[in-house]
């Protein structure tokens, strides 16, 4: 043990707050978390735990700040009237002289008084803001941009699950929220391969950067990973697109297959087969969800291939509304995978995390820029949970 900080360890981060809780009351100062495996034998039979390292207020703050650890203050709490406390003043109405529309406007607004003394005087259901520590994880959630329903959310679970000792001190509410918002991302799990070369197959709308994000892939299986890549375009629409494809080939040179008919595909994937290609990438031409004929030729290439994983590229820049509905046009051609692009554009990811809980589909790679092979990581829940709270710039 630091004489200046104490380490937590138990399965799960509400195990290790209770411990720290127990040890320090609910004035512990957090300093940071980490998850680890622990345990187990030439990696089998691991197990996780969290482990929150805690600051050791009883040799006091000051002697912190001379070993070098900056304190940290707990943020401020607005302080918000409970529920039960609301003013029920009745509110004033103007006069009203006598006649019929005069009358009828009187009783109208007599209802909306009424009315809104019953929402002012309603108890909480959930009891979601009752306790401090819950407001500050709800105006935590908003102040990311995330959606108020998905905020109420979190916070009814956090409230759910809280431990009998009651509620963790202030400074942990980032980590609680992370931990919870994290749950609300599918994972990343790896695809089941079969048999023969793996095949990514990327659909999408126009614009969102299908043939850049299948360069980058590409590139750095080839460059990084030293494995053999082919690449198959069906993108024979836009101007130039097949130009662009071939320019970032010649780089790290791959051959670039033009096919133009579903029944040509197969016959394509088998020859990069033979040739030994472990990874083959397949670009398609950006569809308009709105045009049923060209969605309907694109679900043909897609069948033609069962074997593939189909991701679907979603720009960060697009409207959470608009996004929810690209998806849902999307959804009859069975895709398995979400691809976030434009993420140096895009001014935060919160409010994008409903329209992904919509869509149900784990989120495969994250793009955050031009450069190839660069800009372009995989996706897991945490580091999606970094860019939602602002603490990772792409």
């Amino acid at each position: 043990m630091n004489e200046q900080f104490e380490r937590f360890s138990a399965p799960t981060m509400g195990e290790a707050l209770e411990k720290v809780r127990e040890r320090f009351g609910h004035e512990a100062m957090i300093m940071g978390s980490r998850k680890l495996r622990t345990g187990g034998f030439l990696g089998f039979g691991t197990r996780e735990e969290v482990e929150v390292y805690v600051a050791d207020t009883r040799s006091g703050v000051q002697g912190l700040k001379a070993g070098g650890i900056r304190s940290v203050s707990p943020p401020a709490v607005t302080q918000v009237p409970p529920a039960g406390e609301a003013d029920t003043t009745p509110i004033a109405r103007p006069p009203i002289r006598e006649g019929g529309e005069l009358q009828k406007l009187q009783a109208d607004l007599g209802r909306i008084e009424n009315n809104l003394s019953e929402l002012l005087n309603r108890p909480d259901e959930k009891g979601s803001l009752s306790h401090p520590f819950l407001r500050e994880c709800y105006e935590l959630l908003l102040s990311s941009d995330v959606e108020p329903r998905i905020a109420d959310a979190i916070v009814a679970q956090i409230e759910e699950q809280k431990l009998p000792g009651g509620f963790p001190a202030k400074s942990s509410v980032d980590l609680i929220v992370r931990d919870y918002l994290a749950r609300f991302f599918e994972p990343n799990l790896p695809m089941v391969p079969g048999d023969g070369p793996r095949i990514l197959f990327l659909i999408g709308p126009t614009g969102v950067g299908k043939t850049t994000t299948i360069a980058k892939l590409a590139s750095r299986a080839k460059i990084n990973q030293r494995r053999k890549v082919g690449l198959i375009t069906l993108d024979t629409y836009r101007i130039g697109a097949v130009d662009q494809l071939t320019q970032y080939a010649d780089i790290f040179k791959v051959p670039v297959h033009v096919v133009q008919a579903p029944e040509e595909l197969s016959k394509e994937v088998e020859k990069c087969a033979q040739q030994g290609d472990e990874l083959i990438f397949v670009d398609s031409a950006g569809r308009s969800p709105q045009d049923e004929l060209k969605m309907s030729e694109l679900k043909k290439f897609i069948n033609a291939l069962p074997q593939a994983e189909v991701h679907l590229v979603l720009s960060t820049t697009t409207h959470p509304k608009t996004l929810s509905s690209i998806a849902e046009r999307f959804t009859p051609l069975g895709f398995d995978r979400v691809i976030l692009t434009k993420l140096d554009e895009s001014i935060a990811l919160g409010p994008l995390v409903g329209s992904l809980l919509d869509i149900g589909k784990p989120v495969s790679y994250v793009t955050d820029g031009q450069n190839v092979p660069k800009d372009i990581f995989p996706a897991d829940p945490e580091r999606l949970v970094d860019f939602v709270m602002n603490k990772q710039k792409a």
